[in-house]
């Protein structure tokens, strides 16, 4: 039987993988990368196969954003340093809220799972393999929060 740590590392190799895991890390970076104001309007809820999917807080930012899409794209793969966004996908979201209270329960708790996920990825001797499990982890955890 092979040894998990020497499968990974192929499997994290793979281009969908990489690619993958190389949009998590700039969308952790979403407000920096598209400014305050897009943020506040829109989040990142999904990327497949160069498809970034994002949720809009209202009409008229879905509208505004469809216009600005090849400006955001370009932003994107810009930081990229490749082209790994081709597309946006823009849904409409009828809980979005960007601030308020549920904003600040949803990084409070944000917060508690990443220690949670620090705790039990400590097991994971290879520093690179457990920080990207953890943004992987991250990852998902922020989509299920919304």
């Amino acid at each position: 039987m092979e040894r998990l740590s020497n499968i990974l590392p192929q499997i994290w190799a793979a281009p969908a993988w990489r690619k993958g895991l190389k949009a998590a890390r700039l969308l952790d970076r979403w407000e920096e990368l598209v400014g305050e104001a897009v943020a506040k309007a829109a989040r990142p809820v999904g990327y497949a196969r160069g498809t970034l999917t994002l949720e809009v807080s209202d009409h008229i930012w879905l509208q505004r954003l469809r216009f600005e899409e090849k400006r955001i794209l370009s932003l994107l793969n810009q930081a990229a340093g490749e082209e790994l966004f081709t597309r946006i996908r823009l849904t409409l979201s009828r809980s979005f809220s960007p601030t308020g209270r549920k904003r600040r329960e949803n990084k409070a708790r944000l917060e508690r799972l990443a220690q949670r996920f620090k705790r039990e990825l400590s097991v994971i001797e290879d520093e690179e393999l457990r920080e990207a499990f953890l943004r992987l982890r991250l990852t998902l955890a922020r989509k299920r929060l919304g």
